[in-house]
């Protein structure tokens, strides 16, 4: 898709991230923590949901 709307058929679209990842967002700051099974935030210290 091209920025003029029209379509020239080389260009892929992906997706954003998967959604496996919301879990890793921390909910009082947003921040998005790198480690797979964090138990606080890395920004603000807020402990992370588990699932």
């Amino acid at each position: 898709m091209s920025l003029d709307g029209g379509d020239t058929g080389d260009e892929t679209v992906e997706g954003g991230e998967p959604p496996c990842m919301l879990e890793l967002v921390c909910e009082e700051c947003g921040r998005l923590n790198d480690d797979p099974e964090p138990a606080n935030c890395g920004g603000c210290g807020t402990p992370l949901a588990c699932e």
